[in-house]
C-alpha cells in the first residue's frame, strides 16, 4: 500500500514530509509506564526517511480525565501525538537523535490539548 506523505513547514525553516505508520500499546522504561507509541516516518529536506515515535503516556490521559471529567477518544489521542510531533518539528534541529524521546505526559498534555482547542 502506498503511503501518502504530508508536508509540514517548521518554524526552524526545515520542510518535513511525514506519514503515520502505526500505533502500539507498550510500557516505556524510565518511569514513563504504560501508554501508546505512535510511529511516524519522517524525512527532512529531501534526506532519507527515518522513524520517529511519539509516546502518549497513560498518565497524561489520566491527568486529562481528572482535569476535564471525560475520556479522550482514540482520534483525540492521535491528535495529541501529532501535535507533539509538530512541536518537535518547530523546536528541534536534529530529530533523528530524538527517535524515542518525544513524549506526551502530565507536563505537556494541557498545552497540547489547548493547541487542539480540546479544553
Amino acid at each position: 500500500m502506498a503511503r501518502r506523505y504530508k508536508t509540514y513547514a517548521a518554524e526552524t525553516g526545515i520542510t518535513y514530509r511525514y506519514f503515520f505508520e502505526s500505533r502500539r500499546s507498550l510500557v516505556r522504561p524510565a518511569g514513563l509506564g504504560p501508554g501508546s507509541d505512535y510511529a511516524f516516518v519522517v524525512s527532512a529536506d529531501q534526506r532519507p526517511p527515518f522513524e520517529l515515535r511519539v509516546f502518549v503516556s497513560e498518565k497524561a490521559i489520566a491527568a486529562c480525565r481528572a482535569a476535564h471529567s471525560r475520556e479522550l477518544d482514540p482520534s483525540e489521542q492521535y491528535a495529541l501525538a501529532k501535535m507533539r510531533l509538530f512541536q518537535a518539528f518547530d523546536t528541534l534541529g536534529d530529530l533523528r537523535a530524538e527517535s524515542l524521546s518525544l513524549v506526551v505526559d502530565e507536563s505537556n498534555v494541557e498545552e497540547l490539548l489547548a493547541a487542539l482547542d480540546l479544553v
